[in-house]
């Protein structure tokens, strides 16, 4: 049966601008917008937490993750993590997006039984009147039905050039930080990162934020969706 939930996928690599237009797309529609990579960026701040390594985070942390550890509030579009006294701790974006999380994210986010724990997780995620969903399986694995895939790449030079923009960092640590970003990410065994086959390409490399945004509505547009 062909599922009624409205739900628009935007995958890519590092830097592409597919947070970005999640945020003014969902923003825009009235829709329930999520970044999935945060899914896995809180999943590693509750292994940091309650210091679970990655040599034991497939049964651990995937053990905790099934059995409700994190949580999301849509409400204010938050994740909590369960503290060893059994509350809710509310996650920032600022912890998310932190030094410390970014570099033990790809450790953790590799590991299958992790990813399997938090698949129905992000499928949870949804609520009407529809879902802008941004990451690098969300066309592929997490909502393999949605209703419009689109797929932003950009050439590394240019990737490693807005993370200097937006991080700060030097540009060849940034370049180095993109080809081996998205080389893990591809090169993962379990959900690795590719367009869907369904999905609609974006170079996003000489586009400006602006222009990416009016690209993707006229494919709603053209799709009917919204409104």
């Amino acid at each position: 049966m062909q599922s009624t939930k409205k739900i628009i996928t935007l995958d890519g690599g590092a830097a592409t601008g597919k947070s970005t237009a999640m945020v003014r797309l969902s923003t825009a529609l009235g829709w329930h917008g999520v970044s999935t990579g945060h899914v896995y960026r809180a999943a590693t701040v509750l292994a940091l937490s309650e210091r679970i390594s990655p040599d034991t985070a497939s049964i651990e942390l995937a053990e905790r993750l099934r059995a409700g550890a994190l949580t999301y509030n849509p409400a204010r579009h938050r994740y909590s993590v369960m503290t060893p006294e059994g509350d809710p701790r509310e996650l920032s974006l600022a912890e998310l997006s932190g030094p410390p999380v970014s570099a033990a994210t790809p450790a953790y986010s590799r590991i299958p039984e992790v990813r399997a724990a938090l698949l129905e997780f992000q499928r949870g995620l949804y609520r009407d009147p529809g879902l802008v969903a941004d990451g690098r399986d969300c066309g592929t694995v997490v909502y393999p039905e949605a209703t419009l895939k689109v797929w932003l790449e950009v050439d590394a030079v240019e990737a490693a050039r807005r993370l200097c923009r937006g991080l700060g960092q030097p540009f060849e640590a940034a370049y180095v930080d993109v080809l081996e970003r998205n080389r893990s990410d591809r090169m993962r065994g379990t959900a690795p990162m590719l367009p869907a086959d369904d999905a609609i390409r974006i170079d996003t490399t000489h586009l400006t934020a602006e222009e990416v945004y009016g690209v993707l509505l006229e494919l709603v547009r053209r799709r009917g969706l919204g409104g």
